[in-house]
C-alpha cells in the first residue's frame, strides 16, 4: 500500500468467520470507517530515523504501554535501534509485555543518549514527562507526537500524527503498519490489543466502533491468548487492594439529585493502593454502576499541594470541556486536570458547579 498524502483515507475492513459445518456457515463482516493516515512528512522523518526513543505520560496505563510495545516491534523491524524511556516504571499488571519489550525508566539507570527522534505516544506536553521532559527540551531533538487526545497537534511535538476520533493511541500506531506495509509480530499484536481493551473498558465504552472490532479482529489472528492478558491485567492485585477499593469508596458522594458522583483520595492512600497493585481508575467504577450517574469525579491529593482530577462521562456531559477550563484535556467522556492552590473540598464545589452548569446547557436539569 502506498503512503498516504495529507488528507488520504483507507478504508478497511475486517472479515470473521464462523463454522457450524461444511454445508453450514455463517459470515460476519465487520467494516471499518475510513481513517486517517500520516502525513508522509511523518512517515519518512519515523522511517529515516536510526536511533528512536519512545516515550510516554508519567505512571503509564495501558494504552501508553500497549502503543509502545506496537511501535517498538514495527521500528526494529526495519532495523531501527529503538528504545522505550518513561518516567516510571510499568505496574507489575503489565509483567507480560515486559517479557519480550524493554521498558526503561528514566532516572533508575536509564540516561538519556541524542537520538536521532524522539516519539511521544499518548501524550504530546513535556511536562508530562516530568524530569525526562526537562531532559527532552535539553537535548533539542525532533519531536514527533502520536496521539488521539484533542489538541495534541498543538503540543511540543514539531510534527504530529493526531486523531481525536481514534479509539485509543494502539489504533494510531496500527495505522502506522498499514502505512509502512507491515504486519504486527504476536508481541506487537499483544502492546496493540492492551492499548485497545485498556482504553475501550474492554469495549464497553463509547469510542469502541466497528474499526475497533476490525483491528481487533486482525490481533487476533497472531494467536493471542486473550484470557491470559485478562488475567494480567484484571486479575493481579494483592488481597490489601479490597480494603484499598473499600477505603476510597468511604469518602463517595452523590450530588446534583444523583447525577454527580465524586470521591477524594489522600496521598496516604494513594500510596497504599501503589503498594497493593490497586489501579486507581476502579475506585470510579462502583460509581460509575449507579443508576443515574452521569458524571464521577475522581480527586487525588499529590503531597506536592496538587490535586490530580479525573473526570468520567457517562451521558452527554462534555467532561473535556470541564478539565480545559481547570487546565487540563482529554476525551468527551474521560479527561483530567492537575490543579494547584485549591484544596479538595474547594475543588469538589467548582467541579459539582460545572457539571451543574453542562447539565442545564445540555437540557438535562
Amino acid at each position: 500500500m502506498p503512503a498516504a498524502g495529507p488528507g488520504v483515507t483507507l478504508q478497511r475492513s475486517a472479515e470473521l468467520r464462523l463454522h457450524r459445518s461444511p454445508k453450514d456457515r455463517w459470515t460476519l463482516h465487520v467494516s471499518a470507517a475510513p481513517t486517517k493516515l500520516p502525513d508522509p512528512r511523518v512517515l519518512d522523518r519515523l522511517g529515516s530515523a536510526q536511533s528512536v526513543v519512545l516515550c510516554g505520560h508519567e505512571h503509564p496505563d495501558g494504552d501508553v504501554l500497549g502503543s509502545q510495545c506496537g511501535l517498538y516491534h514495527l521500528l526494529r523491524s526495519r532495523g531501527q535501534d529503538v528504545r522505550i524511556v518513561n518516567p516510571d516504571p510499568p505496574s507489575r499488571s503489565f509483567d507480560f509485555l515486559a517479557e519480550h519489550t524493554p521498558f526503561e525508566a528514566f532516572g533508575a539507570g536509564a540516561p538519556l543518549s541524542s537520538p536521532d527522534l524522539i516519539v511521544m505516544l499518548d501524550c504530546s506536553e513535556l511536562r508530562r514527562l516530568r524530569d525526562l521532559g526537562d531532559v527532552i527540551r535539553q537535548l533539542d531533538r525532533p519531536i514527533l507526537v502520536v496521539d488521539h487526545h484533542i489538541g495534541s497537534e498543538n503540543g511540543d511535538g514539531g510534527e504530529a500524527f493526531v486523531d481525536s476520533s481514534a479509539a485509543a493511541t494502539g489504533e494510531m500506531v496500527a495505522r502506522l503498519y498499514d502505512a509502512f506495509e507491515a504486519r504486527p509480530s504476536r508481541e506487537a499484536a499483544e502492546g496493540l490489543f492492551t492499548a485497545f481493551v485498556s482504553d475501550t473498558g474492554w469495549f464497553r465504552y463509547s469510542n469502541t466502533d466497528a474499526s475497533v472490532f476490525g483491528r481487533v479482529a486482525e490481533l487476533m489472528q497472531t494467536g493471542l491468548d486473550v484470557d491470559r492478558i485478562d488475567g494480567q491485567l484484571n486479575r493481579r492485585s494483592d488481597p490489601g487492594s479490597v480494603q484499598c477499593l473499600a477505603s476510597g469508596l468511604e469518602d463517595a458522594r452523590f450530588e446534583l439529585e444523583g447525577r454527580f458522583a465524586s470521591l477524594a483520595l489522600t496521598k496516604p492512600q494513594i500510596d497504599e493502593a501503589g503498594r497493593n497493585g490497586l489501579d486507581l481508575d476502579r475506585i470510579m467504577e462502583p460509581l460509575r454502576a449507579v443508576d443515574g450517574i452521569e458524571v464521577v469525579a475522581m480527586l487525588k491529593e499529590q503531597g506536592d499541594g496538587a490535586i490530580k482530577v479525573s473526570l468520567r462521562s457517562q451521558a452527554d456531559v462534555d467532561v473535556q470541556r470541564i478539565a480545559r477550563e481547570l487546565g487540563g484535556g482529554g476525551h468527551r467522556k474521560a479527561a483530567g486536570a492537575t490543579v494547584r492552590g485549591a484544596g479538595s473540598e474547594e475543588l469538589r464545589g467548582r467541579l459539582r458547579d460545572r457539571v451543574l452548569k453542562a447539565l442545564i446547557e445540555g437540557g438535562a436539569a
